[in-house]
């Protein structure tokens, strides 16, 4: 990783860091890079690794994750000067999308049809959670952190409890259910905004943007517009919803326009009925972001351009150009990595485990326990375990012990669920 010793005082100047991530071969230099947002300077670019859409994060203001394009792997980048490595963690299958708790706690990952959930300091895995047979291709937490909303191939979005999943259980790591599931899109959902009043605004390849409660199952409005939608955004107060569109198009729309009604189709012959727009990029505009003040609105395209506009102001955008397609767009405050450099890590990533939290040393645990039970009430195996120490002998005892564990463990299955 490279920061250049020049622009040390301009770290420290700027107020909010924009990341942007890029679809540039693993080993190409750049594909990670941090930008002033307020005058387009390059703070620092991330050398190793790459960075797959929808999968990067900040954490804990001292380290950025991504997960890789083609690789089951997940990169690690520690921004201070004394951890300044790349890491690469290994996972069990290609990540398709990451997020990261605001507290930087918990860690949930998307791998095919699958959500992990993971805790960040210890690695520990805590569900692996399920829908469908459905690839997952967006994770997002709530902005308290108690939700996490999951966005399916297929069109489906599902919220689940974290506390409810955290909370493990070995009797019911298979059983746990979505508290609610949103089927209102008929195609792949492309991103989705979560509001600080718990709603959610999905845009789709099926040309419309949705206004969901995400508490109860209840569609709150819908937006029709002319081309696949393909990042969505709201700002603070609920006022305004931004859409980027396929095209190039940036969209804003009133959300208080004809409050009556629940369908609303967009003509573009008239920008006045309750919306602006203008062409934004010459492509797909792929991330959108605001800022703290909600002042400036940025955009990411696939034509390789990040933007970044002033609110009611017909003067141009500040444009920063990219090498290669972006991937990944983050707006935050400056981390503190960058505030002061020199201080010591705090917060590290532990090793991500394949065996959820507490399965491996509790299976051990009932091993020894059905062992003593399975002896004393198992009539089969009261002589046997007292013979000579032969090997045939022993594969003899070890056959036996494990059928009496089975028997042992149907029983007590059938006790419980009585």
């Amino acid at each position: 990783m490279t920061t250049p010793v020049s622009q040390d005082g301009t770290i420290r100047a700027c107020e909010e860091v924009i990341f942007v991530t890029t679809l540039g071969a693993e080993d190409q230099a750049g594909n990670v890079s941090a930008w002033d947002a307020r005058t387009g300077n390059l703070l620092q670019t991330f050398r190793n690794g790459s960075a797959s859409p929808n999968t990067l994060c900040l954490h804990a203001g001292e380290s950025l994750l991504s997960a890789s394009i083609t690789k089951p792997v997940i990169h690690f980048w520690n921004m201070l000067r004394q951890s300044q490595k790349h890491h690469k963690i290994i996972c069990g299958g290609k990540v398709s999308s990451l997020s990261l708790t605001p507290d930087s706690t918990f860690i949930a990952a998307g791998i095919e049809d699958k959500i992990h959930l993971w805790q960040t300091n210890n690695g520990e895995l805590f569900s692996v959670l399920s829908y469908s047979s459905v690839e997952v291709k967006r994770l997002k937490f709530s902005p308290t952190g108690e939700y996490l909303v999951a966005a399916y191939r297929d069109g489906a979005v599902t919220v689940w409890d974290l506390q409810s999943v955290v909370c493990y259980d070995p009797l019911q790591v298979e059983d746990h259910r979505p508290i609610n599931t949103f089927l209102g899109h008929a195609g792949e959902v492309t991103d989705f905004h979560i509001s600080l009043t718990n709603r959610i605004a999905s845009s789709s390849m099926d040309f419309t943007v949705r206004i969901w409660n995400l508490l109860y199952k209840e569609e709150v409005k819908m937006f029709e517009l002319g081309a696949p939608v393909m990042s969505v955004l709201m700002d603070h107060c609920e006022q305004t919803l931004y859409a980027g569109d396929v095209n190039g198009n940036v969209y804003a729309l009133d959300l208080h326009y004809q409050p009556a009604e629940h369908s609303i189709h967009l003509d573009l012959r008239e920008e006045n009925k309750g919306f602006t727009f203008h062409k934004a990029h010459n492509a797909a505009v792929r991330c959108m972001a605001l800022t703290r003040d909600q002042s400036k609105l940025v955009t990411a395209s696939s034509d390789k351009t990040v933007k970044v506009w002033t609110m009611m102001s017909p003067v141009s955008p500040l444009v920063i150009t990219l090498n290669e397609q972006v991937s990944n767009l983050l707006l935050v405050p400056t981390p503190k990595a960058f505030v002061s450099p020199d201080n010591k890590p705090k917060r590290m990533l532990g090793i991500l485990k394949r065996h959820v939290h507490g399965t491996e040393a509790e299976d051990a645990d009932d091993d020894v326990n059905i062992e003593v039970i399975a002896v004393n009430k198992i009539e089969v195996n009261a002589a046997p375990l007292v013979q000579d120490d032969t090997v045939e002998t022993l594969k003899q005892k070890a056959n036996k012990l494990k059928k009496a564990n089975d028997e042992m463990y149907e029983f007590a299955l059938k006790e419980i669920v009585k």
